[in-house]
């Protein structure tokens, strides 16, 4: 497997990851809000919550970018695209 190949594929094993994470989530968030004595309480559920989703759903957007450059990338380009890459994964991907 070429490294760019290898990149493209870590890139989007985290996006899959991520995605599945926000599915949890929100499935969390539903049961807590289903349980919520109040709406004041139900308020402060959809807001906890709607920040820690937006938060992935930003990364999700970041990583597809990265997958764009990836693929418009020459091979000149990949160790330093790669460098970056790594940087800006959470460490238990690498």
């Amino acid at each position: 497997m070429s490294l760019k190949d290898s990149l493209q594929r870590k890139l989007e094993t985290q996006t899959e990851h991520w995605s599945k994470q926000i599915e949890s989530l929100r499935a969390e968030a539903n049961e807590k809000i289903a349980k919520a004595k109040d709406e004041e309480a139900e308020a402060q559920i959809q807001r906890d919550f709607s920040e820690r989703i937006q938060a992935m759903e930003d990364q999700i957007e970041t990583a597809r970018a990265k997958l764009g450059e990836l693929k418009e990338s020459g091979e000149n380009q990949l160790d330093e695209l790669k460098k970056r890459i790594d940087e800006w994964l959470p460490s238990n991907t690498n």
